[in-house]
């Protein structure tokens, strides 16, 4: 009986022992080819599922909900000198908050230019994108895919200029995304 439990135990042992590595990845949007270039980090958002509570005269009890709520979705990225890059947010979010006329949300949602400026940011004719955060196996391959369907930014950092500082450390910046949800698939390593 002993030696049954022992042969079960070891065929019932993972086939990879390598650990994720945080460095290991690809941040992917559509929209945004320079950000995805210069992209530093980016996270998989917490997912929570809602609870429901059924009364009882004694104690409640909680009850798997049906409801999922996606947090967001953060990247930081290195800016370009030219600004290039951060222009590419600032742009999406110029047309989507539409400050100064609405024509600026009409030139988005048909895909035209929304600034004058030399980096015009196009969302192909929508307000949203898609992206996708690939994550890397241990030797550089593709070993999962996160999703995210309909993202928009809703954040962008600002940038402190300072002139005191004596040592050169490059700009980076924040973005922050709400995106309607994201689905992880494991990737099949190719042989």
């Amino acid at each position: 009986m002993a030696q049954t439990q022992a042969t079960e135990w070891g065929r019932k042992q993972p086939d990879n022992l390598d650990f994720l590595r945080p460095n290991g990845f690809r941040f992917l949007i559509q929209s945004l080819p320079k950000v995805t270039y210069f992209c530093q980090s980016a996270n998989i958002p917490e997912i929570r599922l809602g609870v429901a509570t059924q009364p009882t005269p004694f104690v409640d009890i909680p009850r798997p909900g049906e409801k999922l709520d996606f947090n967001e979705l953060t990247i930081k990225f290195m800016i370009q000198e030219d600004l290039a890059n951060y222009m590419e947010l600032y742009n999406w979010m110029m047309g989507l908050g539409f400050p100064t006329s609405r024509d600026q949300f009409k030139k988005l949602t048909s895909g035209q230019a929304i600034t004058g400026s030399d980096v015009n940011f196009k969302a192909d004719g929508g307000e949203v994108s898609d992206a996708s955060l690939i994550v890397l196996g241990s030797d550089n391959h593709r070993v999962a895919q996160i999703n995210f369907y309909d993202c928009f930014p809703i954040s962008l950092t600002g940038l402190e200029f300072d002139v005191s500082s004596t040592n050169t450390q490059y700009f980076q910046a924040a973005a922050v995304f709400k995106y309607r949800q994201y689905e992880l698939e494991r990737v099949t390593p190719e042989v």
